[in-house]
């Protein structure tokens, strides 16, 4: 029983770590694991609002892969002087298409509305 408490413990890390690794090499790095396909350019960035020493950054990916599902990445950066998080988000075509033009519409409404 004694040999099974010093696996036990082996057989989570293990399999945990080498599936992230697996991820890593295969979509060439560890932003491109997070979406899940390799990240082809980076279209462009915008810098959210700064509040409060909390930096928010908007970057828009292209991503390659066989998955149709994931042809564009957004990812969410949140950083401050203590910790960084990534939230990376996958869209297919047109669901991209789809949220350009939500946005653009959302954009000249807010023209209309007075302030």
């Amino acid at each position: 029983m004694d040999h099974l408490d010093f696996l036990f413990p082996w057989i989570i890390v293990v399999p945990f770590f080498a599936f992230f690794a697996y991820r890593w090499m295969r979509y060439g790095g560890i932003k491109a694991a997070m979406f899940g396909a390799k990240i082809v350019g980076t279209t462009g960035e915008i810098s959210l609002h700064n509040v409060a020493m909390v930096t928010t950054v908007l970057r828009v990916h292209v991503l390659g892969g066989e998955d149709p599902g994931k042809a564009v990445g957004i990812e969410t950066v949140y950083k401050n002087p203590l910790s960084y998080a990534m939230r990376p988000m996958s869209l297919s075509r047109d669901q991209a298409l789809q949220l350009a033009t939500f946005l653009q519409k959302a954009a000249s409404d807010s023209q209309l509305i007075p302030r």
